[in-house]
């Protein structure tokens, strides 16, 4: 195999977790300040928010062009990232580079295999264990320096870049885009950058005014997915509801874990998530030349119930098995994106990560009002569990409303899986949308 291959399915698999567990330790090592949290909270935003914001350029014709430049600014942001008074400059530099970073490399990757020149099967699964020997190296280099973990990252992108310059370019007189330039497209980015800014910045810092904005996008999210399960295919739905379900199950391990004082349990949640998704992918092959592939379905609302029984192990094997039958689902769902006729060529990869981030977005929006609210009813104090999160006080006081929490953000992605099987699956049974 390809070391340069795999190094870049690594990098575009870890595109965000990278840099994020990057700035986090930045965050935790300069004593969790407000201005230590901006570099999170700028690069967190500007990943959301450029991949809904290139739609306004019209179509992509040309993903090389765009993995290109993705590749350049990350490169620009990560070397900028070494000196520490414009590391808020870097981290949405390396945001705007990374936000569509995996969908040109997924995209390039399929116009190769159509002409029958890509001869890397196995890259997927290799680069996601690759992804976690990385991730474990860039932990352990932090003991060491923080900046040898960015030497890493910078490593690995220089990898990529190299990779990308020995790639034939398909498309070699084609712009990036064609169509008019188009302002509908800036509602949605709108909305997900306020989103984004809500959530994230009030994740870490804990600011009153990003409580009333995180609230108020709560509502219009509640509002808008009426809508959405009624206007888009199934396969974009599933992509919604298994982006949710990860991105919840990862961020509230993060506060639970992290306000209980249980850190041990948190890297072990996370481990099983990458288990998971490498599960999930050789699990799905074999799965779908039974007739029990469909159980995935339920299979994933079933993990999601396994986590609300007592002490965290059953927890943490709720949320394995959940991962990974949503990492099944998403395998099973691929195929109706490449035969969607109302997706223009060389797009599909983006639209299915557009959905992934609006489910990402939206899980956690959710998950932090439900925290707000819960967190005042037992304790009036909303923002109490955003404190101990950020400042890194556990109290064990906070059990119960996380608990809370928890559970209604399960019965809410319940209620959806139902809603989308009931509605959506049986198109999916006759495999056609």
């Amino acid at each position: 195999m390809n070391f340069l291959v795999v190094n870049m399915e690594a990098l575009t698999l870890g595109s965000i977790v990278l840099p994020n567990i990057f700035f986090m330790f930045y965050f935790i090592q300069s004593g969790r300040t407000t201005a230590a949290a901006l570099p999170v909270i700028f690069f967190y935003v500007m990943a959301k928010t450029v991949p809904f914001a290139i739609r306004s350029f019209g179509k992509v014709q040309n993903p090389y062009k765009i993995l290109a430049a993705s590749i350049g600014l990350t490169l620009l942001g990560t070397g900028l990232a070494l000196y520490q008074p414009i590391i808020s400059e870097a981290a949405t530099l390396i945001g705007i580079g990374i936000g569509c970073l995996k969908p040109a490399y997924q995209q390039l990757k399929d116009e190769y295999r159509a002409q029958g020149e890509w001869h890397y099967p196995k890259a997927a699964l290799y680069g996601i264990l690759y992804l976690l020997f990385a991730l474990v190296l860039g932990v352990a280099l932090t003991k060491i320096s923080l900046l040898a973990f960015l030497g890493e990252i910078i490593l690995m992108v220089l990898l990529g870049g190299a990779l990308t310059s020995k790639l034939p370019n398909p498309w070699p007189s084609t712009p990036t885009f064609t169509g008019p330039l188009s302002w509908r497209p800036l509602i949605a980015t709108l909305l997900v950058f306020s989103m984004g800014l809500g959530a994230r910045g009030l994740k870490q810092t804990g600011s009153a005014l990003l409580l009333f904005l995180t609230l108020g996008m709560w509502l219009v999210m509640l509002v808008g997915f009426s809508r959405l399960q009624h206007l888009v295919k199934s396969s974009r739905l599933w992509t919604f509801w298994t982006g949710a379900t990860t991105n919840f199950l990862l961020i509230y391990s993060l506060f639970y874990f992290d306000t209980l004082d249980k850190m041990p349990l948190l890297f072990t949640a996370y481990g099983l998530f990458i288990l998971a998704t490498i599960g999930g992918l050789l699990l799905s092959p074999q799965l779908k030349k039974t007739s029990y592939w469909w159980f995935a379905f339920p299979g994933a609302t079933l993990g999601l119930i396994l986590s609300l029984l007592p002490t965290d192990w059953y927890y943490l094997a709720g949320l394995f098995i959940a991962c990974l039958f949503c990492s099944t689902i998403n395998a099973f769902i691929w195929p109706f994106y490449k035969q969607d006729a109302t997706i223009p060529p060389l797009n599909t990869r983006f639209v299915r990560q557009n959905f992934n981030i609006l489910g990402t977005v939206a899980s956690q929006v959710t998950l932090i009002s439900l925290l707000i609210i819960t967190n005042f009813l037992f304790n009036l104090h909303g923002r109490q569990i955003l404190h101990a999160y950020y400042a890194h006080v556990p109290d064990q006081g906070l059990s119960q409303p996380l608990w809370i929490t928890r559970l209604v953000c399960v019965i809410l992605l319940v209620i959806v899986a139902a809603i989308l099987i009931r509605r959506k699956l049986p198109r999916i049974f006759n495999k056609s949308e």
